[in-house]
């Protein structure tokens, strides 16, 4: 397992499914973090299996909040809170008032710092989250062309939203053992990129065991898209059998590749509170299944969890 960095010779684009042709729509986003199929291409000749896509800020690894995390509104400096399991409700739960007054509460979406994750999420605690620029937003400008009259063609002007990493990476986490930097192409317009594997803490926290006790409460932190049938049981690396309890995400999206099917996925961020049904040990990276990964299309299947998705960090509820 190994962290790999990437340094982009250019601002990037990674655009979602959203249907985009120049003269009919004239105007495409760009997702952060993108579906971990836009880096499969990376290898060096490898398929790479990536287990999720971070951020590095001034030597800091951050990652998407937790979807369970809720902020006051219309705060600069956010006090993040992370609710805790009320068994009376059967639910998750966050005090609604402090010091006597009503809070104002919404979803808090963005990044986490991992210190954050490791030090205050992980176990239950809330804290503060400065909001950090980890990338600049770019539009540029461009036309389609007539190349049989070397001339634009009228009224197809569009715009696209590129993404410039000046003071940050992005972070791959891969199950191979990558020993030396190269160079790749990366995003819609395939820029350059220089990738090397990098050392972090982060490896540690994810190589921790978890000893998984039957009817206790755990979490599962989603570090790529999740496709999976969350009514009913789940296993954690096939092996160990849970009950999702609850379920937070943010909108889930369509996810797709070239001559794939189109797949509506839940994102990186979704947190499902599981309670255990037999017990087990594991290693915080670990990835979740209920026979639904296995897809098929044509003449052909594919097996998700092979090249990472469905990925996630397992933590104990305290």
């Amino acid at each position: 397992m190994k962290l790999l960095e990437l340094t982009p010779e250019d601002a990037l684009t990674f655009g979602s499914l959203k249907n985009f042709t120049a003269g009919e729509s004239h105007y495409q986003h760009s997702t952060f973090p993108p579906p971990i199929m836009r880096f499969f291409s990376l290898g060096n000749g490898t398929a790479l299996k990536i287990m999720g896509v971070f951020l590095k800020h001034r030597n800091e690894l951050f990652l998407p909040m937790p979807a369970d995390c809720l902020k006051k509104r219309k705060q600069e400096e956010e006090e993040v809170y992370v609710p805790k399991w009320n068994e009376e409700l059967k639910s998750p739960f966050v005090e609604p008032f402090e010091k006597g007054e009503l809070l104002n509460l919404e979803q808090a979406e963005g990044f986490c710092s991992f210190s954050d994750f490791a030090e205050s999420y992980a176990k239950g605690k809330s804290f503060s989250a400065k909001k950090e620029t980890l990338f600049q937003e770019e539009e540029r400008v461009g036309v389609k062309l007539n190349y049989d009259k070397r001339v634009s063609q009228e009224g197809y002007l569009y715009s696209r939203i590129y993404l410039r990493f000046e003071n940050s990476r992005i972070v791959l986490l891969v199950d191979q053992d990558v020993q030396k930097p190269f160079f790749a192409t990366v995003g819609g317009e395939r820029r350059y990129a220089k990738v090397k594997p990098v050392k972090d803490r982060f490896l540690d926290f994810l190589n921790e065991t978890v000893s998984i006790e039957k009817d206790r409460l755990y979490k599962f932190y989603s570090t790529t898209h999740l496709y999976a049938d969350l009514k009913g049981e789940v296993k954690i690396n096939g092996d160990i059998k849970f009950k999702v309890e609850w379920v937070f995400s943010l909108e889930p999206e369509w996810v797709s590749g070239f001559a794939k099917p189109f797949l509506y996925m839940l994102r990186p961020g979704t947190v499902l509170w599981l309670r255990a049904l037999e017990s087990g040990l594991c290693k915080r990276l670990c990835q979740i299944s209920s026979r639904k990964e296995v897809i098929k299309y044509g003449n052909e299947s594919k097996d998700l969890l092979k090249r990472g998705w469905n990925s996630g960090i397992l933590l104990e509820v305290t």
